[in-house]
């Protein structure tokens, strides 16, 4: 491979991965990914290592995860006896399982748990050694605690939105779609 090419892919894979710091990933993780799609091919773990000059821990470690998100895959190649990865090629797809694998993350375990307090609150209300003050301010966090279903329920359905692509129909992937209908 030509030197100056070299470099500038190098540039070009740093400039990749700098723009992944939008997404929150590690630094390890964020090259990884731009290495892999930059070099077009499945990599196993020793590729990973020598491409990127880090530690087998480090890479199997960023594998899992991206592999936990869905960015990565194992393919199969006749004769190879070990694991190769080939990370999601499509951006949009890549923003969609990143962002839509880490919301899930926070938002299943707010959900049960607000669901868990409301069971309490309305445990309270059925006690009869409750004043009314005590009454309003529960009837007032069941309130509170009811609209932060609904909001993690509206972004259960805008994180559905990204991963049914019904996203495109809101806002397209360019202004030429928009206007063909695409």
């Amino acid at each position: 491979m030509n030197d100056k090419f070299q470099e500038a892919r190098e540039r070009i894979i740093d400039q990749n991965s700098d723009s992944q710091t939008l997404l929150g990933m590690p630094a390890t993780v964020k090259r990884l990914m731009s290495v892999m799609y930059y070099y077009e091919k499945p990599m196993t773990l020793e590729d990973m290592m020598e491409l990127l000059g880090m530690s087998k821990a480090s890479m199997s470690n960023a594998v899992r995860e991206l592999d936990e998100i869905g960015l990565v895959e194992k393919v199969w190649r006749k004769g190879e006896r070990k694991d190769l990865y080939k990370v999601e090629e499509d951006n949009y797809e890549s923003f969609f399982k990143f962002f839509s694998y880490h919301w899930r993350k926070v938002i299943n375990p707010k959900t049960v748990s607000m669901k868990k307090s409301i069971d309490e609150l309305n445990q309270l209300l059925k006690s009869e050694d409750i004043d009314e003050e005590t009454t309003a301010l529960i009837q007032k966090d069941l309130e509170k605690l009811h609209d932060g279903l609904a909001y993690y329920d509206w972004l259960n359905r805008l994180i559905g939105t990204f991963e049914s692509h019904e996203i495109f129909d809101l806002v397209p992937k360019s202004p030429k779609q928009q206007k063909s209908g695409k």
